[in-house]
């Protein structure tokens, strides 16, 4: 869990991530929630405007038009005009009559006798405008159903429309919930088409609505029409004199009657139901090439941006024509928040790549160069630099700079030069270190001379320090060679070369200097990898395995510490301290109720020395551990001999009750003669097989092979490097004892354990 937050705070500190997770997130929530949706409108109406077309002529209009009113002198028609209509309309040959009004007469005069008769004549075939009960975001509608009376034989079909925001367009439920049950909308209706009342659709308002064919309401009263022009057709009746207050902003096009809404949402059905593919795909195309941009360390540049958003405004043009529609504001507002943190970004490292005081590029820049070069590095140190420059009463650092570089590129031309307080570096072009320290000689005869600013003569001295070693990248070496120049600074070198192999010497023998004051802080500590009883599938021991956390370096390898401790002689202390750690912890187990074996790995070199037995008796005495409890496990820093001192320390070691393992079977030392001459009651198989069984039958054989020798001479045998539920499995079939690996736990602190296994033990008995 630690290095998986790790992982997450080193990604979590790139800038670039965090853009295009800023940058995701806006898009994201402008998509969820919603709030893109008038400019998506404003977009729509554009790519609307510019594929304006007519219309089929499928529907036919019957308007009750300002003529109509004028000519028959009223303020509204009458049923019985709509009787008079429909029987006119049925007997032209109209397929279906759809009344966009609500009708729910109750009075009953002659009027209201009239149309129910001719609904009664055109049977199912007239079908008359509801709005059921709507609540919701976009408004409060009461429920406003037709007469029962006519509902016996009409149809009832919703009016019901969803207004967007700002009125920049209109979008219709296939269905709708009503206390009849479930009542179509007219566009469904018209076209056949039948979805859940849960859908919405956007109608393609690019259907020119003044291309319908059209006939006055009274026209069609007095029988004033060509009936060929209506026959087989469906007919919409509807309002459209301003008097009605039924105007309403049509995207793209203006002003018009409701009916046309409802006659553009049939149309654009009956061409074929609109597949809306919603914010998520565009948003996931830019997001990927957001993301391609970002493996190559740059999120999104402006002319990406403008290539990305000119594809995003045509791609839904042709999409459009195949009745597809995609949003694309998430998207688009995702790549802008990328670009615009970018341009940010990007000043403000030009800025971090740019010495402010000279005008030259910044050490900060070699620092980012992960790529190797095979040209050397420099890093020339002047002298009292910062008094220099504090001398001068103006600015004149630029000026300074300029003429070092100036001098630096006499022999070495082609060079860029980085500037960062007294150090300036460069990647030679020389390729020789004999020539570049000629060249460098030259080069401090030169600045001996002084150089000239503001009319005055300045004195400079400088020290050089190189790094040669190509196989590392720039970055790693640029503080080599800036120590170099250090190191020839203290010296008084002109140049100073950076030798890894000397500096590593010389920290390996600081390490040793430093190891005691580091066990003495706790920078040295001890970490413990349970064993686990592959038959009781108990934690019945653990090893401890030390661990050093410097406080400049960091985590430092076991092997690399405890091999130079071996080197010169000093094991026993990092022994002694880790003994004491595991009987201590031991005894704390017991404590608690566990009692459990404590392995500690012992040096071969350490089996030399005659006072062994008498420090683990001292330790063992001190917390009151009994011997049998601690398990010394035999490294292979060294051959053993049955007739050597070593062997016969073994011997009094087990006498005293301390059992022995042999870790590391199988490699190296760790051969066959050990499992037959040697003391001990526990072999440990080396991880490096354990790891490959699963996948090399010769491996598999080879542990199989080992198991069975050891369990023939009485050994327990512990599988080291177990990572899986599989490799456990396979153990288990081969009766081994006990594993130990990351399936069980990774190495932790004592505190650590004592929890896992007071978790496990309460899962095993629960």
């Amino acid at each position: 869990m630690s290095d998986l937050g790790a992982r997450a705070a080193k990604v979590w500190k790139s800038a670039r991530f965090r853009i295009v997770f800023w940058a995701a997130l806006t898009g994201v929530l402008l998509g969820v929630t919603g709030a893109a949706l008038p400019l998506e409108d404003v977009l729509v109406n554009g790519r609307t405007w510019l594929r304006m077309h007519p219309s089929n002529g499928e529907i036919v209009m019957v308007l009750q038009d300002g003529k109509t009113l004028e000519e028959l002198e009223v303020l509204d028609v009458t049923r019985a005009d709509d009787a008079l209509v429909i029987r006119n309309l049925q007997g032209a040959g109209v397929k279906r009559v759809f009344i966009d009004r609500f009708l729910n007469d109750h009075e009953k005069d002659q009027g209201r006798a009239q149309f129910l008769e001719a609904l009664k004549a055109f049977p199912n075939r007239v079908f008359l405008g509801a709005m059921p009960a709507k609540d919701g975001p976009r408004g409060n509608y009461a429920a406003a159903m037709p007469s029962r009376a006519f509902l016996e034989n009409a149809q009832p079909v919703s009016l019901l429309a969803l207004e967007h925001p700002f009125n920049l367009s209109t979008s219709f439920p296939f269905a709708s919930n009503s206390r009849i049950g479930v009542i179509p909308s007219m566009a469904a209706k018209i076209a056949g088409v039948s979805r859940s009342t849960e859908r919405v659709f956007r109608p393609d308002y690019a259907i020119d609505y003044t291309t319908f064919p059209t006939v006055s309401y009274v026209d069609v009263l007095k029988g004033r029409f060509d009936p060929a022009t209506i026959r087989g057709k469906d007919v919409i009746i509807a309002p459209s004199a301003e008097v009605y207050h039924d105007l309403h902003t049509l995207p793209a096009q203006g002003y018009a009657p409701g009916a046309f809404f409802h006659a553009i949402a049939a149309e654009t059905l009956k061409e074929g139901v609109p597949l809306e593919l919603g914010w998520l795909p565009a948003f996931l195309v830019v997001l990927g090439v957001i993301l391609t941009g970002l493996g190559r360390g740059r999120v999104l540049d402006v002319y990406r941006f403008s290539g990305l958003v000119a594809v995003l405004i045509v791609a839904p043009l042709a999409l459009d024509h195949f009745r597809m529609q995609v949003d694309i504001v998430p998207a688009i507002a995702m790549a802008a928040v990328a670009v615009f943190r970018m341009r940010n970004l990007d000043r403000v490292e030009v800025a971090g790549e740019t010495n402010s005081g000279s005008g030259l590029p910044s050490v900060q820049v070699l620092r980012k160069y992960d790529a190797v070069s095979s040209r050397i590095l420099v890093a020339l140190q002047i002298r009292n630099y910062g008094a220099i420059i504090g001398s001068f009463a103006e600015h004149v650092e630029g000026q300074v700079a300029n003429e070092i570089v100036r001098r630096i590129r006499i022999s070495d031309s082609e060079v860029t030069v980085y500037h960062e307080g007294g150090m300036f570096m460069w990647l030679s072009t020389i390729r020789s270190t004999f020539d570049l320290f000629e060249n460098l000689e030259g080069l401090h005869r030169i600045v001996q001379n002084g150089i000239q600013v503001g009319g005055l003569d300045i004195d400079l001295s400088f020290n050089c320090g190189i790094d040669s070693e190509f196989d590392r990248p720039v970055s790693s070496r640029v503080a080599s060679a800036m120590q170099s120049a250090e190191e020839a600074v203290r010296n008084d070198e002109l140049v100073y070369k950076f030798d890894s192999r000397k500096h590593e010497a010389q920290w390996e023998i600081s390490l040793l200097t430093q190891l005691d004051r580091a066990i003495d802080n706790g920078e040295v500590w001890v970490a413990y990898q349970p064993k686990l009883d592959v038959g009781s599938n108990r934690v019945t021991g653990a090893e401890a395995l030390v661990r050093w956390t410097h406080p400049e370096r960091g985590p430092i390898s076991p092997d690399k510490f405890i091999r130079i401790a071996e080197e010169f002689h000093r094991i026993e202390r990092i022994t002694r301290f880790v003994i004491d750690d595991a009987v201590r912890s031991a005894v704390e187990l017991r404590r608690h109720g566990f009692d459990m074996t404590m392995s500690v790995n012992i040096s071969a070199q350490l089996l030399r020395n005659p006072g062994l037995p008498g420090m683990i008796a001292e330790i063992l005495a001190t917390y009151g551990l009994p011997a049998d409890r601690l398990i010394l496990e035999i490294t292979e820093t060294d051959r053993l001999d049955r007739s050597s001192r070593t062997f016969q320390m073994l011997q009094k070691l087990v006498q005293s009750g301390i059992h022995l393992s042999i870790d590391d079977f199988g490699t190296g030392n760790a051969t066959i003669d050990y499992l037959r001459y040697l003391p001990a009651t526990e072999v440990k198989i080396d991880k490096v097989f354990i790891q490959a069984m699963e996948g090399n039958k010769e491996d598999l054989l080879l542990v199989q092979s080992i198991i069975e020798m050891a369990h023939s001479q009485d050994r327990t045998v512990v599988a080291e490097g177990v990572e899986t539920q599989a490799a456990l499995e396979i153990l288990r079939a081969m009766q081994c004892d006990a594993i130990q690996g990351y399936y069980v736990s990774r190495p932790v602190p004592f505190r650590d354990l004592l929890t896992q296994i007071v978790g496990r033990e309460s899962r095993q008995t629960g």
